[in-house]
Order: C-alpha cells, then sequence, then structure tokens
C-alpha cells in the first residue's frame, strides 16, 4: 500500500471513525520489530496501523511466519507491489512484487519495478517460485480453482503460498449474494468480492498436489488467519 492508497483508505474508511483513537497503543511491530504507537481508525484490527511500517494485524502475522524461512534460498512472488513486507521480502534470493490489471499485458513492469501478472494465468515458467504471499487478494479472484492451479504449476516442491482472506463463517462464492466491494489504490470504484473463505477452506477447495492448513491464528478482534497452501515435496 502506498502514501496515496493509504491516504484515500483513511478518508474513506478510518475519518468518520476518529472516536476510535482512544485504542491506539505504544508497543513493539511484529513487522518492522520497532516500539511504535499503533494507531487505531476502527474497533478491529484492519484499521490500526503501525505509523512506521504501515503494517496491521494481519501483515503482523504474515511476517511472523516469513522471518522463521530461510529467504536467501528462495525465490518469491508478492501479490501486492506496495505491501509493507517488502523490507522483509527484499531479502530473499529474488523477489518479485506484480500488480494486477486487466487491460495491461502480462509480465509488464511498471516504471515503479512492479510487474503485471494474473494469478490465474502467470507469465512464469514451471516450478520457478519457493513462495509466493498474498494478503487479502485471493477474495477479489472470481476464478479461484484456476488461481491455486496456477499456485501449484509454479511452486517448486515443497514451496507455499502463504495468505491471508477476510475470515468469514464458511466458504463460498459469493454469485447471487449482495455484490461486496474492497478500496482498491488501482480503481477508486473499489474490487468486487468474489469469494469468502471459512475454516472449512480445506474441505471446499481440493486442488491436486497443494493441501491447505492455518499456520498461524486465529488471532485479534477479527480472529485473522495465515493459511498456506503447500505443494506436496513428491
Amino acid at each position: 500500500m502506498d502514501i496515496l492508497s493509504l491516504v484515500h483508505k483513511i478518508s474513506r474508511r478510518a475519518l468518520p471513525n476518529l472516536g476510535h483513537l482512544h485504542h491506539s497503543r505504544i508497543r513493539r511491530c511484529g513487522l518492522c520489530n520497532r516500539v511504535t504507537i499503533f494507531v487505531a481508525f476502527s474497533e478491529g484490527d484492519e484499521l490500526r496501523f503501525c505509523l512506521y511500517c504501515r503494517a496491521n494485524l494481519r501483515y503482523e502475522m504474515l511476517a511472523a511466519v516469513i522471518h522463521r524461512m530461510d529467504l536467501a534460498r528462495m525465490d518469491v512472488l508478492e501479490l501486492d507491489p506496495h505491501s509493507p513486507l517488502r523490507p522483509i521480502l527484499r531479502g530473499a534470493k529474488s523477489y518479485l512484487r506484480t500488480y494486477y490489471r486487466p487491460d495491461v499485458r502480462a509480465g509488464t513492469t511498471g516504471f515503479d519495478g512492479a510487474t503485471c501478472q494474473d494469478i490465474t494465468r502467470l507469465a512464469l515458467p514451471d516450478r520457478s517460485l519457493d513462495l509466493i504471499v498474498s494478503s487479502d487478494v485471493l477474495e477479489h479472484v472470481p476464478d479461484i480453482e484456476s488461481a491455486f492451479r496456477e499456485t501449484a504449476r509454479v511452486l517448486r516442491p515443497g514451496g507455499m503460498h502463504l495468505f491471508t482472506v477476510p475470515p468469514r463463517a464458511r466458504t463460498r462464492s459469493r454469485e447471487g449474494l449482495p455484490a461486496e466491494f474492497h478500496s482498491d489504490p488501482l480503481d477508486p470504484g473499489g474490487v468486487r468480492v468474489y469469494w469468502d473463505f471459512g475454516l472449512d477452506l480445506p474441505e471446499v477447495l481440493k486442488i491436486p498436489g497443494l493441501s491447505f492448513s492455518v499456520i498461524d491464528g486465529p488471532k485479534g478482534h477479527d480472529q485473522r488467519i495465515v493459511w498456506a497452501a503447500q505443494l506436496s515435496s513428491e
């Protein structure tokens, strides 16, 4: 998330909730490891940010898992060009930051160095990655099975797609349900939510070669979870 998208999010969602500022706390950030103020603009965790690195709880949870990995040996793709995880993931053997726009050809590199990629049709060779990271992205993918089949194709044996999604009561397509949109720095109109994900995700999504598991959580007011989709090592 860049500074413009952060300002947009705050103006749209946080300013009406200034009454939550008294929930702000001083503590050490689990991502940047600094003693900081987590400024609260909501009762939940999504709009509680570290003043230094802009991480909220889901990014702290992802960072805790990533810190345990040997990144120097890993080829990594992140489905977010501006996430707070960048300073950590830059320590990988290779690190590809990506964004998605339907009107941009896959593989096109933008002025900021991020590359356009469609998670359902990645412009990458088979078995070319050790780790994929995404945070609150996959709920916006209409064809989620194609997304995870691509995950299985590009990961090396034992590789992992580490991801968060907004927690819901159960896993289901939102087709036929009232439209839901989340804010998007690349689209002022927001981005549509196509999927809900619950703890039954491993029973609902069956992708050959991939196993789904909860790797951290639930934590916090919003009961946040970090999921791992791991490719078989065979």
